[in-house]
């Protein structure tokens, strides 16, 4: 097994649901970090899915709300979300272009 690792960067996510990464066949994502930044000026409420693979989504974090101007870390002190095949995590703001996403992660295919 080959492992790479890599960065998604997602800007301006709001009140449509944003998948920010999605695995496919015959790979597996280790999330490592999850940053999530409000880039406006007042408070937003995020929410978090896991989706697996068959499209059931379920929260990983409902309702955070994050002060203006600031960031919160979803992924912290060594701990690590498993993404399955088939599998993706999805974020969505009670604000349009509110967010924006930086995720590390290992692929392992």
């Amino acid at each position: 097994m080959a492992t790479f690792f890599r960065t998604r960067v997602v800007k301006n996510i709001g009140t449509t649901p944003a998948d920010v990464v999605q695995t496919v066949s015959n790979n597996r994502f280790t999330i490592i970090g999850c940053n999530i930044a409000n880039v406006i000026d007042d408070p937003v409420t995020i929410d978090i899915y896991v989706v697996d693979s068959s499209s059931t989504a379920a929260y990983y974090v409902r309702g955070l709300t994050i002060p203006a101007n600031t960031s919160a870390k979803m992924i912290t002190n060594g701990e690590k979300l498993i993404l399955a095949e088939q599998c993706g995590l999805r974020i969505v703001s009670d604000t349009a272009d509110s967010i924006d996403v930086v995720v590390s992660y290992a692929e392992i295919v």
